[in-house]
């Protein structure tokens, strides 16, 4: 596969940028999945409609400030590039700390209480894949993720003669996985923030996986720690940290507490 690089639609003056469409494209379908699902769950779409919002905004800043910080070297020196998030550049866990502290910080301030925030979490990540699917879109068309070299026949040939691995590709059937396993367990789980556990897990196991399929050694690699990107051991804690507290929940019966 010859390489390429879309990076925005030009219609006439205005300039549409492939991946900030496909992002937005993403979040408006999770949006309007969550919104199909709490009416089968009989949860207030006002809460849904109230607290995306939040999530929206705490999802882009944690996962942009996530990428700054991993390219902080970069970013020191470039601080106003910092703010040019069309042009790429986030992190999944950045998003997902920011989604995280923007969800427990939205319902403390409207007092609903961890059972709605449970509920509501294990409602959102039956989207949020195809969601994360749909953005990575955005990725591989802009060719934002170099991949480590390879022979098989689906690798994309750099300009200078290197055959890479479709990083994007990649994570586009992982998070298209991740739903319907999600949509399969849905009807097994009864247990609150189950799914939403089981999707932290999925991702990670796949995002772990997946990275060594990332180039080393060049300008555009991600930088590693003891043989690992920064995403591979953010989510071998993520699986050990579920685990610990899903035996926690089995051996005591207990409901889990955040809020």
């Amino acid at each position: 596969m010859p390489y390429f690089s879309f990076q925005k639609i030009q219609i006439g003056p205005v300039s549409i940028y492939t991946l900030g469409l496909f992002m937005a494209l993403g979040f408006l379908v999770a949006f309007i999945l969550s919104l199909r699902e709490s009416e089968k769950r009989g949860i207030d779409k006002n809460i849904i409609t109230d607290s995306f919002t939040w999530l929206l905004f705490g999802a882009i800043i944690g996962s942009r400030l996530g990428y700054v910080f991993q390219s902080w070297d970069y970013y020191s020196s470039n601080f106003v590039e910092v703010f040019k998030i069309w042009e790429g550049g986030m992190t999944l866990h950045g998003g997902l700390i920011g989604l995280l502290l923007a969800g427990i910080l939205f319902f403390r301030i409207k007092k609903l209480g961890s059972s709605m925030f449970y509920k509501t979490a294990d409602l959102f990540v039956l989207s949020v894949p195809l969601g994360m699917a749909i953005g990575r879109i955005g990725c591989s068309l802009i060719n934002d993720h170099q991949g480590s070299e390879t022979m098989l026949p689906w690798g994309i040939t750099w300009p200078n003669g290197i055959i890479r691995h479709p990083v994007a590709p990649y994570l586009i059937i992982a998070n298209l996985l991740i739903f319907f396993i999600l949509l399969f367990l849905k009807l097994k789980f009864k247990t609150p923030c189950s799914l939403f556990f089981s999707w932290l897990v999925l991702y990670s196991v796949f995002r772990f996986l997946l990275d060594f399929t990332r180039s080393t050694g060049t300008i555009l690699s991600d930088p590693r720690y003891w043989h690992l990107t920064l995403a591979q051991w953010l989510s071998i804690i993520i699986i050990i940290v579920i685990s610990i507290i899903s035996i926690r929940r089995h051996v005591r019966g207990r409901a889990l507490t955040i809020l």
